[in-house]
């Protein structure tokens, strides 16, 4: 009998290549920001976390049916998880998230049923753009005699606050597979739901 191989899934967007350019061309010196690259940039829509591949067929099937009509995907403003003093991650936001809402909720519904969804917080749709490095990185940013990082994260944030991408059309979902790698996670689709 083989081993069960373990996969860490996650259902999301993929950003057409125009996106992720534009989204890249914005990153600054930020001290402790772990930027992503142009290929890790995505939109999660449902986090699964780590599952056996034996669970793949009944992922797919569910994804399968999921109903899904196309709509337009706005991606506009910069965001901060965290504080200036604190950082967690930095995200590129969206326009008119409701779609986006309707559809984490129907693909979390599905992926509930499986026993295999462990979304737990509240969704707001964002697309990560870079994350600051542990508690040491957030630490320094905070203290009294070294205000500069927070304050060139303030100058940042203030700078592409307004940004606003052209927009793109959502015709899929995709199931993707994440592998962290010293240079960081990387992501692979292994579906397209409803398929190309």
């Amino acid at each position: 009998m083989r081993e069960k191989l373990m996969l860490r899934l996650f259902v999301g967007l993929e950003l057409p290549e125009d996106v992720r350019q534009a989204l890249t061309a914005i990153r600054g010196e930020l001290k402790g920001a772990r930027w992503q690259t142009a290929g890790q940039l995505h939109m999660t829509l449902s986090f699964i976390g780590n599952v056996g591949d034996d669970n793949l067929p009944v992922i797919y099937d569910a994804l399968h049916g999921l109903p899904l009509d196309p709509f337009p995907v706005t991606v506009a403003g910069v965001g901060l998880f965290g504080s200036p003093q604190y950082p967690k991650n930095l995200w590129a936001g969206v326009l008119d998230r409701e779609p986006l809402i309707d559809l984490h909720e129907e693909i979390h519904q599905r992926l509930k049923q499986l026993n295999v969804s462990s979304q737990g917080r509240g969704f707001r749709p964002h697309i990560t753009l870079a994350r600051f490095r542990g508690r040491r990185t957030r630490q320094y940013a905070a203290r009294q005699d070294k205000r500069e990082p927070a304050q060139s994260l303030n100058r940042f944030l203030d700078k592409y606050g307004q940004l606003e991408l052209p927009s793109f059309g959502v015709h899929h979902v995709s199931l993707f597979s994440s592998t962290q790698r010293p240079e960081g996670s990387h992501y692979q689709v292994i579906g397209r739901f409803p398929a190309d």
